[in-house]
């Protein structure tokens, strides 16, 4: 018997092609793999002129599909997060009503990670079109069924936002977080510093 196992068996450092084309698809699809990965990490040398890399784009639309993950990173970006809406009446009035959709309920203290992570994704969202474009024109479509039918004045989108800072800069001044107030509106999607 024992002789006819060894019969059956190839000889040591054969292998059957199948094997050996395998092998050589799964290298070329590691090599593939690495380079865009590299690319990936490198920074980019048209980021002056603003224009994406295509053949990176594509890359990363084909492995990971557009979607927008926050689950690795080490730690928030935001140390405080208030979004609120303001509006300004005709007599110069300010109102705060919230900024959750529908009816403009508060942004909840303390924060729930739903809502964390929902303003996270309006305010740094860069595909087009913008998510956060969409939510301030339905604020402004809103407005009115909130007021009686009538939109009262200006109203905007007030975030106010600490910046967590790296353990490089803390350690410069002792400062954990840098703070930054924006407001948004349909003309100004981008924000207007304060």
């Amino acid at each position: 018997m024992s002789g006819d196992d060894a019969a059956e068996t190839p000889p040591a450092g054969a292998l059957p092609v199948m094997r050996k084309v395998g092998a050589a698809l799964l290298l070329a699809f590691c090599c593939w793999h690495a380079v865009f990965l590299l690319a990936s990490i490198a920074p980019p040398k048209n980021a002056a002129n603003g224009k994406p890399n295509t053949a990176l784009a594509l890359y990363k639309l084909f492995v990971s599909g557009p979607q927008q993950w926050n689950l690795f990173e080490s730690i928030p970006d935001h140390h405080w997060l208030d979004p609120r809406i303001v509006v300004e009446d005709s007599r110069g009035g300010r109102t705060t009503i919230g900024c959750v959709l529908p009816g403009f309920t508060a942004y909840p203290r303390p924060e729930k990670a739903r809502y964390y992570n929902l303003f996270f994704r309006l305010l740094t969202n860069a595909e087009r079109p913008s998510l956060f474009a969409a939510y301030l024109r339905r604020v402004e479509a809103g407005l009115p069924a909130w007021h009686d039918g009538a939109l009262p004045g200006r109203w905007e989108l007030v975030v106010d936002v600490e910046w967590t800072r790296t353990l490089l800069h803390s350690r410069r001044d002792g400062g954990l977080y840098v703070p930054a107030t924006r407001s948004f509106d349909v003309a100004n999607p981008r924000g207007i510093v304060r």
